[in-house]
């Protein structure tokens, strides 16, 4: 058969949060070799499984929609794939659905995060930092670099007793949450970070 493109949505949650993105990619071909899932393998002296991630998660960030996007060679349904990966994987590496992909991963123009920390901002407060520029040191090479981030920063609103902040995520302009906090709550200022949602171009919903 023709191979078939499926998308599988997981979380990387708990102690995950401390794993590599090369190490959840080393992670999934033998969870999906213990699934007995049909994965196509590309040609050549190094054949190797096709996967492809919509975006590497950073390193203590969780996640409740990560998506991977694999070739099958046999038919087998979507829910008996779910089940198989399910049976594979962790309480926090968990598969939350399984299904035929209709959108690109390019199409991913923003991602969203709840953030948990200590400092508390009123609505008047976030409106006043988002009014001007965010300059943030950053390490790049050995040398530092002063960078402006409120061009990608979309949206902060107050969420769940947390914030929900909207940041650039495509191909072309990538914001690290972690960075965003630095420059928004401080340095020195804790925060749980979870990735809760993508966005395309327009703002409607990546699935």
């Amino acid at each position: 058969m023709v191979p078939e493109n499926i998308r599988i949505k997981f979380t990387k949650t708990g102690r995950l949060k401390y794993i590599s993105h090369l190490d959840l990619c080393r992670t999934m071909c033998p969870a999906m070799i213990r699934a007995k899932i049909p994965l196509w393998y590309t040609e050549g002296f190094n054949p190797h499984p096709k996967m492809v991630f919509a975006q590497p998660l950073p390193l203590f960030v969780e996640s409740e929609c990560e998506f991977l996007d694999i070739k099958i060679t046999e038919p087998v349904s979507h829910e008996e794939l779910k089940a198989r990966l399910r049976s594979a994987f962790t309480d926090e590496l968990y598969v939350l659905d399984v299904y035929t992909p209709v959108v690109k991963f390019t199409e991913i123009a923003y991602a969203g995060y709840f953030i948990a920390c200590e400092t508390k901002l009123s609505e008047a407060e976030i409106a006043s930092k988002l009014s001007s520029d965010l300059i943030v040191t950053k390490n790049s090479k050995g040398k530092e670099k002063q960078l402006n981030i409120r061009p990608q920063i979309h949206s902060v609103a107050i969420c769940d007793g947390g914030y929900f902040a909207i940041l650039d995520a495509s191909g072309s302009s990538y914001l690290n949450p972690d960075l965003f906090c630095k420059a928004f709550f401080g340095q020195h200022v804790d925060c749980a970070i979870t990735r809760r949602s993508w966005f395309k171009g327009d703002m409607s919903a990546f699935v």
